[in-house]
């Protein structure tokens, strides 16, 4: 990915050293405009995770997200003079990530999504999912869940998809996807409930019901983000 393309060898600093993370974003944001690389690949670093989860929820093939990442990097690269200061760096990260998915998938046929559990942040393999836990039927019916709403989330269409990505995935509020698609709040909610509503009649026909993406465990009553 993105630490070969640009040869990210940034040391990390003892914590105590570092500045407040707003701070340090911002100070990166301006060094990069400067040409400073390093200052670029910080910002890499920072967010090329959540820029590869985003990319591999939608898209739903790790190559294809890898790829996708790479180039949504190499663009922030190269326009990163012209990123107004006065905005969120991550909204505009996003906007730019968020049009290279819209674009592969208006490009391509509608596809099943593939199953993607080893390749998220924080994703073990499921067997050692299930090893830790002592009840494993109810990890199967959870991890069975979770491949539905996918399933689900991946059969939407791709501008619906990307506003249930970010209101859900990525917590952003209506306010800051209407930054990131560059459309009105009020077509934000309307993206997402659209969204929202073919998600739950589909769930609906295969079993799941009033659950958004996230499942929650009959056991513990918390809410389960899945693995994306």
């Amino acid at each position: 990915m993105m630490t070969e393309a640009l040869d990210l060898s940034v040391q990390r600093q003892p914590m105590g050293s570092q500045p407040r993370q707003a701070d340090s974003q911002l100070a990166w944001v301006i060094a990069a405009q400067n040409g400073d690389r390093v200052a670029f690949n910080r910002l890499v670093l920072k967010w090329q995770q959540k820029i590869y989860n985003l990319s591999l929820r939608m898209l739903q093939d790790s190559e294809e997200a890898s790829e996708a990442t790479q180039e949504a990097f190499l663009l922030a690269y190269k326009g990163i003079r012209r990123f107004r200061l006065e905005s969120q760096f991550s909204t505009w990260l996003y906007r730019i990530a968020s049009n290279q998915c819209i674009t592969r998938l208006r490009k391509r046929p509608a596809q099943p999504p593939c199953s993607i559990d080893e390749e998220l942040e924080q994703g073990e393999p499921l067997s050692q999912r299930l090893a830790a836990h002592d009840d494993q039927e109810s990890d199967l019916l959870r991890h069975e869940q979770q491949q539905r709403v996918r399933r689900a989330v991946g059969a939407l269409p791709s501008e619906q998809r990307l506003a249930v990505e970010l209101k859900f995935f990525q917590e952003m509020t209506f306010e800051e996807i209407s930054s990131v698609l560059e459309v009105p709040v009020s077509t934000a909610k309307s993206r997402f409930y659209s969204g929202l509503q073919g998600l739950k009649s589909r769930l609906g026909r295969e079993g799941i019901r009033n659950q958004g993406p996230g499942v929650r465990s009959q056991n513990t009553g918390k809410r389960k983000t899945g693995s994306c």
